[in-house]
């Protein structure tokens, strides 16, 4: 006898948050839909993670049907196995639990078992952003460098038109052919209003390519705050074309440590400059409203009177992101302004926020 299966792998994006760590209402759709399909139930077990996320494996008739939850991401894994070459059924529970979970946009991938899966080197690379409504895929004409850290996976790669790219969890950060036009909207905003360049932070930033273009304009002093040592080690070997020779400037000091961390202590900056992600729901354990106020409320309070502050926000496609950032930096900082700048490498024009704190 010849083993043989299907599996089907989806992953919910955007999903009604609230059902998200509800152990009961995960088990309960589980039960009544592989009930509904006629899936044959034999038990289903789960276990809640401190301080969020669940995990629900329902032993079906023909196998299994697993969902794991990321309610901080509004995320969902769902992963239906059944020993057949039909899979009506299991879709027709996917799209039911499509219904419960409420997810904004969906993934789906199947996979037949009982035979060689065939791994194939890819010569792509899928961008892993939050678009809707269309992917981004890039080409690797050389795979340069990969690796993965104790914090994302990185890669480096060339392609034909955007030459050397960076990429962190498969997420576009930085390409030599466009890095000027991303850098000089992060730092210009500081030139134009005349903010004093004594002691400049960028939090995040560890392509170099923002700190290159800071130097530039002569500050006195700039601190870069990347918590992966092995990106910034990677920009210096791999990214000459946009880091340059900034991370040997006498000027520059490079901090290996967590933001929060850093942001603790009392350090005190003309300008900073927010070269971070606005989606850390990879990495943190509360919900991202929460984190990114809490954050740019200690970026508030490590400006000097009349300082300034820039930060990359998100694609135009990014409706709830630039909603979110709007609300939470006009909460915090009394003057507020956004511009959009066309990245080609990302396929999109990009926004960016400027606040001032005010003179005392």
């Amino acid at each position: 006898m010849k083993p043989l299966g299907t599996q089907v792998l989806a992953e919910f994006f955007n999903c009604s948050k609230d059902i998200l760590n509800d152990k009961d209402a995960i088990e309960k759709a589980l039960c009544d839909g592989i009930e509904r399909y006629d899936l044959g139930l034999i038990g289903i077990n789960s276990h809640c993670y401190e301080p969020l996320g669940l995990t629900s494996i329902a032993v079906i008739s023909e196998s299994h049907v697993a969902v794991h939850t990321y309610p901080e991401a509004r995320h969902a894994s769902l992963d239906i196995y059944t020993c057949s070459r039909d899979t009506s059924k299991s879709m027709a529970l996917l799209t039911y639990l499509k219904t419960i979970l409420d997810p904004g946009k969906t993934r789906v991938a199947e996979m037949t078992r009982g035979i060689p899966i065939d791994i194939k080197t890819s010569d792509w690379v899928l961008d892993n952003s939050d678009a809707d409504g269309f992917d981004i895929r890039y080409h690797i004409k050389n795979p340069v460098f990969h690796t993965v850290s104790a914090y994302q996976d990185i890669r480096i790669i060339d392609n034909v038109n955007f030459g050397r790219m960076l990429f962190l969890d498969n997420e576009l950060q930085i390409a030599e052919s466009d890095a000027h036009l991303y850098n000089a909207s992060m730092v210009s905003p500081i030139i134009e209003n005349g903010c004093p360049l004594a002691d400049i932070a960028i939090l995040g930033g560890g392509d170099g390519g923002v700190l290159h273009e800071l130097l530039t304009h002569n500050p006195a002093s700039a601190t870069l705050i990347d918590i992966d040592k092995e990106v910034v080690d990677a920009a210096r070997r791999f990214l000459p074309g946009i880091c340059h020779e900034a991370f040997d400037d006498d000027r520059v000091t490079v901090v290996h440590d967590d933001v929060f961390t850093f942001l603790k202590d009392d350090h005190r900056f003309d300008a900073i400059i927010y070269d971070l992600t606005m989606h850390p729901e990879a990495f943190i354990v509360m919900e991202r409203e929460s984190y990114l106020h809490q954050l740019f409320t200690k970026i508030r309070d490590s400006l000097r009177p009349g300082g300034c502050a820039t930060f990359q926000c998100c694609s135009e496609f990014d409706r709830e992101t630039y909603a979110l950032i709007n609300r939470l930096l006009a909460d915090i900082f009394p003057f507020l302004s956004f511009k959009s700048t066309y990245i080609p490498s990302f396929c999109a024009a990009w926004t960016f926020a400027t606040i001032f704190t005010g003179a005392d």
